[in-house]
């Protein structure tokens, strides 16, 4: 065999394998984004409404987040989107500035309102001890950029990332893991037990439907 055929059958082989690995990449994106598709079908069943773009994108982004820094455990994954949709229906949002007549969450804001470092995102990160916390982990400028926060991409990420690894709370896997599943005291990895019952109910039936 000459060397003109060996070059030859080399490039043949060689596109014969690209080919393969092409398909296994074609393949390998067409399941994520049927999984994001998934997800947001499982979401919008704790809504009464249509989900619009904003959420649809945001519950992908979240998604994707969970992908690069969570632990393919489909049940955290359910719990974090349960958690977007209480704390913000699934949208990056500023926080709300409460009454002075709601005495203890005003006097509470009054803390840091003022600072600039009021809640934003998917989970209402506050105070700037915080946002610095966040940023270096992201390393993104969230100190004077704190804004970044409420991009849906970086929102994600601080969900995820702040649930994973305990950074609002405790860690979400103290209560999912592989020995149990305990929706409601997972409500503590992000703010004790507040609204712990209807959350766990938000997690389950996403989970259901993923």
């Amino acid at each position: 065999m000459n060397r003109a055929t060996l070059i030859t059958e080399g490039k043949i082989w060689a596109l014969r394998g690209g080919g393969a690995l092409l398909l296994l990449i074609l393949i390998n994106e067409l399941s994520k984004r049927l999984k994001e598709q998934k997800a947001i079908r499982a979401a919008a069943t704790t809504v009464d409404e249509p989900l619009d773009e904003t959420q649809k994108n945001s519950i992908i982004q979240i998604v994707r987040a969970f992908r690069k820094d969570g632990d393919k455990d489909i049940r955290k994954l359910a719990y974090i989107l349960a958690t977007a949709r209480h704390e913000s229906r699934f949208k990056p949002i500023r926080e709300y500035r409460a009454k002075a007549s709601q005495t203890t969450i005003y006097n509470l804001q009054n803390r840091y309102w003022y600072t600039g470092y009021y809640g934003r995102g998917f989970v209402q990160l506050t105070w700037e001890s915080n946002y610095q916390e966040m940023g270096e982990l992201l390393k993104i400028d969230l100190v004077n950029k704190p804004d970044l926060a409420l991009d849906p991409y970086f929102g994600a990420r601080i969900l995820v990332s702040g649930m994973i690894n305990g950074n609002f709370g405790h860690r979400l896997d103290r209560y999912i893991n592989d020995t149990q599943k305990d929706y409601w005291n997972a409500r503590r990895s992000v703010n004790g037990t507040d609204k712990a019952d209807l959350i766990a109910d938000y997690a389950k039936q996403i989970e259901n439907n993923l």
